[in-house]
């Protein structure tokens, strides 16, 4: 008997110390393991050891959106994953907004989640370095059909984009009054190695070839990355920081396992390669009807 409870509690301190670590993380920790399927539970935003502001939510369900917005949330949704399909007069390549953004940006970021959209709500209008202006999500929204689908701005009004923005606030709606958002955008990777285009040939070669095509053409379930089908020398994609910050947290897609190092030369290597030249155009037709975003 006294063997039996001795062996109970060694495995209740065990499974105490186990749940410990895995919820016990500083702030950039949680942000690199908690990002993951929808429902998933971010446990508690910043130190543990700090109660003055923690932030517990879920990811939510586009499918879980009340019955009055559901259409437009889902619609938003399926252009997300289907970009191609559902706004084939602006998207102008073979790329999906999912291609970066996995799940929707329904997710948390970190290792293998893409690029959240978790939040994103919150921070527009913000300034733009790029454009060096203040710029609203909307805008935002349209650099990426321009660039890294190589396409045209959708009408500000039309109901592709009023689909797209009401599913961002709707992914968006428990974290909208959080402290901060560390969870959103791509750090660039720290590190002191010089990037070798020729050694990122060869990373390709080994680890990209098969999913993205001999010449980064692309080909079924995976994305063109280099040619005249791909993002243009415009996207956020064709800069260093973003490209090898990209590569290395998520590529091969399903088992990230590149160096930081090796995501800096593959990311030398494919800012090389041939694609279209952004060209930003003159004037965008205004929508002959605007609507206004549920949230």
């Amino acid at each position: 008997m006294g063997k039996i409870l001795l062996f109970i509690v060694l495995a209740t301190a065990a499974a105490t110390s186990y749940w410990l670590y895995l919820n016990l993380h500083t702030k950039e920790e949680y942000v690199h393991i908690a990002g993951g399927i929808t429902g998933e539970r971010y446990y508690q935003f910043g130190d543990p050891k700090d109660k003055t502001h923690p932030l517990n939510f879920d990811l939510i369900d586009p499918e879980c959106a009340p019955e009055a917005i559901l259409t437009k949330i889902l619609y938003g949704y399926h252009i997300m994953l289907d970009t191609r399909e559902h706004t084939p007069k602006y998207a102008g390549n073979s790329i999906d907004c999912n291609c970066c953004h996995f799940n929707g940006g329904n997710t948390l970021g970190g290792k293998n989640r893409g690029i959240s959209l978790v939040g994103v709500t919150a921070i527009y209008p913000m300034f733009s370095k790029r454009d060096n202006k203040q710029i609203s999500l909307k805008d935002r929204i349209n650099n990426c059909f321009m660039r890294s689908l190589n396409g045209k701005p959708l009408p500000e009004g039309s109901i592709e984009m009023d689909a797209l923005v009401a599913y961002l606030a709707w992914i968006s709606y428990e974290v909208v009054d959080a402290p901060s958002l560390p969870w959103l955008g791509l750090d660039p990777i720290e590190s002191t190695h010089v990037p070798d285009p020729v050694a990122g040939e060869k990373v390709f070669q080994m680890h990209c070839v098969l999913c993205h095509g001999e010449k980064g053409e692309g080909r079924k379930g995976a994305p063109p990355i280099c040619g005249s089908n791909s993002y243009n020398d415009g996207a956020g994609m064709n800069t260093l920081p973003m490209l090898s910050s990209f590569i290395w947290q998520n590529m091969p897609h399903g088992q990230p396992i590149l160096t930081k190092e090796e995501a800096l030369d593959v990311a030398s290597y494919l800012i090389k390669c041939p694609r279209p030249h952004f060209v930003k155009p003159t004037e965008i037709k205004p929508a002959d009807k605007k609507t206004e975003v549920n949230k």
